[in-house]
């Protein structure tokens, strides 16, 4: 059996410390309309996008390279111990403060009382791809559509005086009520509970753009839809996934299936305790990295496998050597079973399966209790209920008779192709679609039937009668368009910024992309390429130490900084107080940490303090980087992973040609050869560029060496950023990364706890409430993670931020900040970036021209 086991990732086993005390899309062309879809709820989004700030399709499916070719053999690689450090953790509210209820008024007779006609004219890059189904969307341009059609329960809106934001209600009546006593004995909520049962009123005045009423059997029938498990719907897990999980909804929606649940201990502790051989499973997938293996009868191989399992799986189906033949039986008892050569692994791979049962709806937190009117039930105790609300829970509404008509069942699985077209469409929202041709034009007009504009309370507020995108996927035509008055906003590029940088239009806007060099660290797939020195943690390190940050953000983005870690600084750990994670003295000593800069009051410590230390990253030092690619040459000529003279070509795959993307390359291409020079690697190893519009689908399938990658979205949810991106199958990037192999030992207020990262950062994205962390001595566990203070949660995040950033399989390259102008046709309500509400969005926008005027009066103006 070859030993591939945990193959191409150091496992490293840390007692890690950290200071417990912390410090103190829209797409950004577009006015937009609000945030109707939840700030949650828009997640941490796939940015698939090209480096000119522009939004780009989605990627289509590639298949996996089965070519065969010669490799090294991988072995477990060595543990690493570092030094030993503590967290005091601290339970206690994390996030408290009082919340604006009292909303900006706007322009009086600047609203949808004005009875001249006035339209926005924005653009898109692509249409083809779009998915505006509320249950289903993906993109930033689908929820961008959503914007427009969609009201939520709660919103955030600019506050009175245009300086924060506000909380009031839309789709409700009134604010959430705690009637968790009254629901003692169900879901789970126990005597002197509170905070768990909320009861929300529902705005009467609601409907759907053809009239229908819309109440609480509009809402029941809705979520149904979101947690139908024959639906699979993209975005159920807002209900049953996070803090903010809805009592039953996980059940529901996994009904009828099974999940493996990782022990936790080794299997000697697990059956010490009384655990059963029978009850234990083995997961192959991660362990083994045996995704596709077959048996005999060609049948894949399943997600988890009983250890007294002896059905054999292989790349090809035989129990040959050379396929890589094992069974779940030889997994137990070569490598986890106690005494074996790693048994210290169990607690990751070895688990019990859960298999979920019928549930029924009765069972789900979601309960209607009048015609207009429902009750939430939380797992967890929900703290300002008025925020959370607003931030967490979606008002994802699907007109049934519409929605019924489009499904279609493909042998019990449920597709619809609802959102899809106009005719497929139907809004709740302030615009309605008017009119969709695809890879041409977009138009929303005003949904007259929308209770806003009858209820006397939206005064000042959307006087935009027509909102309009055509498509444009160049930017050179982007920037035509915006000077002949064809479209009233533009996003910029580092070159237009010599000509616009000084103009009175120009608006900037932070946001939450961090953007990053993804790695592929898979042997296998590297080898077919001739690639695999790309497996070796040093020159993914040393590659990442000889790129000058600063001067790529300045010269390639139009707003730009230098970026070093995974999350930015828009990232918000207490929204009442706006704090930030990156200004927080653990994010700040993570990133010290990684780049190696010392501080405080020892001898040989570089900076006095903390925050001196951290101000002077640059996360470039090309001396260090040329001595780690030295010592990488050595390692990878020694393991096999390099013959010592052949030419290597690393492939980036970018989006598109544009002489941007030309520039970016050849600027990290030059830092690459600069990192070699001196060592065995010099003039043999080089990048090459490779146009692949489904660069991202292309990567995760293995079949290319490197990507531009980005994240963005739930900016105020920042500990769920590392599992639900960057751990999580399915959603992460990084091909050939596991976050199993990474294993991390804490020492918490005392006592060691060791687990993988993947189930750390499971632990910290607090949605699943069944996982325990157990002490090594077995003698304590952990809290649940959200009933820490926020200090102690930054000092977690802090800690697992560093060390996977310690694996270099992703270098961050910069944050993104935009620059863009507005037309003189109209402005926003604020001109400066305020969080949640941006600079007003279109609820706010006001017009100096009308359509006719402005067909005039934009031939004749300049930016």
């Amino acid at each position: 059996m070859t030993k591939k086991f945990l193959a191409v990732l150091l496992v490293v086993v840390m007692s890690l410390s950290l200071l417990s005390a912390c410090g103190s899309s829209k797409d950004e062309t577009t006015a937009g309309a609000d945030e109707t879809t939840t700030a949650a709820a828009e997640e941490t989004t796939e940015a698939k996008e090209d480096q000119t700030e522009a939004q780009v399709p989605d990627d289509e499916e590639e298949t996996d390279d089965e070519e065969e070719t010669d490799e090294p053999e991988d072995e477990p690689e060595e543990v690493a111990e570092n030094d030993i450090h503590v967290i005091e953790a601290v339970l206690g509210e994390g996030a408290t403060g009082e919340i604006n209820h009292d909303p900006y008024a706007g322009t009086e007779g600047k609203d949808y009382t004005d009875e001249e006609t006035y339209t926005f004219n924005d653009y898109i890059a692509d249409t083809s791809t779009l998915n505006w189904n509320p249950l289903s969307w993906e993109t930033n341009d689908d929820n961008n559509m959503l914007s427009f059609l969609t009201s939520n329960l709660y919103e955030f809106v600019l506050n009175a005086d245009a300086t924060s934001w506000a909380v009031i209600p839309e789709m409700a009546a009134e604010f959430p009520v705690d009637v968790t006593a009254d629901y003692v004995g169900k879901f789970g909520i126990n005597a002197g509970d509170v905070g768990k049962a909320w009861k929300i009123a529902l705005n009467p005045d609601a409907t759907w753009e053809d009239g229908t009423p819309i109440n609480a059997d509009t809402y029941i029938y809705s979520y149904q839809q979101l947690l139908d498990p024959a639906q699979l719907n993209r975005r159920a897990d807002t209900l049953y996934a996070g803090s903010f999980a809805i009592a039953g909804a996980k059940a529901y929606f996994n009904q009828g299936g099974e999940a493996f649940s990782p022990l936790g201990v080794t299997a000697q502790e697990y059956l010490d305790n009384g655990g059963s051989l029978d009850d234990l499973y083995v997961d192959p997938i991660n362990l083994w990295n045996a995704a596709g293996y077959i048996n005999a009868d060609g049948e894949e191989i399943p997600a988890f496998l009983s250890v007294s399992d002896e059905t054999i799986y292989s790349m090809d189906g035989t129990d040959s050597e050379d396929a890589d033949a094992f069974s779940g039986k030889m997994l137990y008892e070569e490598y986890l079973a106690p005494g074996a050569a790693y048994e210290a692994y169990g607690p990751d791979y070895l688990g019990t399966v859960e298999t979920f049962g019928e549930t029924s709806w009765d069972e789900v937190g979601i309960i209607k209790t009048g015609d207009f009117e429902i009750v939430v039930v939380t797992q967890n105790t929900v703290e300002n209920p008025d925020y959370a609300f607003a931030y967490n829970f979606p008002s994802y509404l699907v007109y049934e008779p519409l929605f019924e008509s489009l499904k279609k069942d493909t042998d019990g699985a449920i597709s619809n192709a609802y959102g899809t077209t106009k005719e497929n469409t139907m809004s709740y929202g302030p615009y309605r679609m008017d009119y969709f041709e695809q890879d041409k034009r977009i138009t929303f007009a005003r949904n007259d039937e929308w209770f806003g504009y009858k209820d006397g309370k939206h005064l000042g507020t959307y006087q935009a009668d027509f909102y309009t995108f055509q498509v444009i996927s160049a930017h050179e035509t982007e920037l035509l368009a915006f000077q002949n008055g064809e479209i009233d906003g533009v996003g910029l590029q580092a070159e237009d910024m010599e000509k616009y940088g000084s103009s009175p239009y120009i608006r900037y806007e932070p946001q939450s992309y961090t953007t990053k060099l993804t790695f592929n660290t898979d042997v296998d797939a590297l080898s077919a390429r001739g690639t695999q020195i790309l497996a070796n943690a040093k020159f993914r390190q040393a590659f990442s130490l000889a790129i000058d940050r600063n001067t790529f953000a300045s010269s390639y983005t139009s707003a730009g900084s230098a970026g070093y870690g995974i999350l930015n600084y828009m990232y918000i750990y207490n929204p009442f107080t706006g704090e930030t994670y990156r200004d927080s003295d653990a994010a700040m000593a993570a990133l010290c940490d990684l780049y190696g800069l010392t501080y405080g009051d020892s001898d040989d410590a570089e900076f006095d303090d903390l925050e001196e230390a951290y101000d002077a990253i640059t996360g470039y030092d090309l001396d260090q980087a040329k001595a780690l690619m030295a010592e990488a040459y050595d390692e990878c000529v020694e393991a096999g992973l390099y013959d010592g003279t052949s030419n290597v070509e690393i492939t980036l795959s970018v989006y598109q040609s544009d002489d941007i993307y030309v520039k970016m390359f050849n600027f990290l291409n030059d830092a690459l050869q600069a990192a070699c020079a001196g060592s065995g690697f010099e003039g043999k190893v080089a990048l090459t560029m490779k146009v692949d519009a489904d660069y991202y689908d292309t990567m995760e399938s293995g079949n290319t060496d490197m990507i531009f990658s980005t994240w963005v979205g739930a900016a105020y949810e920042p500990f769920t950023i590392l599992y639900e991106c960057y751990c999580e199958a399915g959603t992460k990037m990084e091909y050939g990364f596991d976050p199993e192999s990474v294993v991390i030992t804490l020492t918490v207020n005392g006592k060691e706890y060791t687990q993988s990262l993947n189930t750390w950062a499971l632990w910290m994205d607090a949605s699943d409430d069944t996982l325990v962390i157990t002490s090594d001595d077995g003698s304590e566990s952990l809290d649940f993670f959200i009933n820490y203070d926020a200090a102690t949660k930054c000092a977690f995040l802090g800690v697992l931020e560093n060390e996977y950033l310690k694996t270099y399989v992703v270098t961050p390259i910069y944050y993104r900040n935009v620059g863009s102008l507005v037309s003189q046709k109209g402005d926003y309500a604020v001109d400066t970036y305020i969080d949640l509400v941006i600079n007003g969005g279109l609820r706010y926008y006001t017009f100096d021209y009308t359509d006719a005027e402005w067909e005039t009066a934009r031939k004749n103006l300049s930016y």
